[in-house]
């Protein structure tokens, strides 16, 4: 079932079947990027994989497909606060399909899902600082900068003070207690925030 409809994309409720569609997408060819590349998994993992995300009370999950019918991007609510009318937002689009515009039109078409349909109040997430193209679609979309963290980076293998190719971006790590760890932006957009924005454009 179609739940939200954009200019370029239309998303829909994860379905099994999508999980194995996903698996056959692009791959990050930058190594800081690798973590994002959506992973190929076994047909008794890939179940588990799906069952572990449509059962769950606290989170909900989608697709995103472009008007040729191609699944191109995968969104996820996490940490749901029923009570609260709040959660994080997970997006991740095809590696092969970036630059499209397809990220900015998916999301701002799930916000009106997501404040209009399913009448929440608060959507946080979180970016790494150095991921400037999704902070970019962020901002487009409403959301607003809450502040930076340091927290755990998602590949931990990441040679980051190793091999020479992170040197650019080594300030945006730091090594504690053995675990590598990122700066993050803390980002949000609020149901008022985002009747703002339907009201000025």
């Amino acid at each position: 079932m179609v739940v939200a409809r954009g200019q370029k994309t239309y998303i829909k409720k994860l379905e099994r079947k999508h999980v194995d569609i996903m698996q056959e997408w692009g791959r990050h060819k930058d190594p800081l990027f690798y973590c994002y590349n959506f992973p190929y998994m076994s047909k008794k993992e890939s179940d588990y994989w799906y069952k572990k995300k449509a059962l769950s009370f606290s989170k909900r999950c989608f697709v995103v497909f472009n008007y040729s019918d191609q699944l191109v991007g995968y969104i996820s609510l996490r940490d749901i606060k029923w009570f609260r009318k709040a959660s994080e937002l997970g997006i991740v689009f095809d590696p092969g399909e970036i630059a499209q515009g397809y990220g900015t039109d998916g999301l701002k078409a799930f916000l009106t899902y997501y404040f209009e349909g399913l009448k929440m109040k608060t959507l946080y997430l979180k970016v790494s600082v150095f991921n400037k193209r999704a902070q970019r679609c962020y901002e487009k979309c409403g959301f607003k900068s809450k502040g930076i963290v340091m927290e755990e980076f998602e590949d931990q293998s990441l040679p980051i003070f190793k091999d020479d190719y992170f040197i650019p971006y080594r300030h945006f790590f730091k090594q504690e207690s053995k675990k590598i760890k990122c700066q993050f932006i803390n980002m949000v957009i609020t149901k008022d925030m985002y009747y703002e924005i339907q009201q000025n454009s």
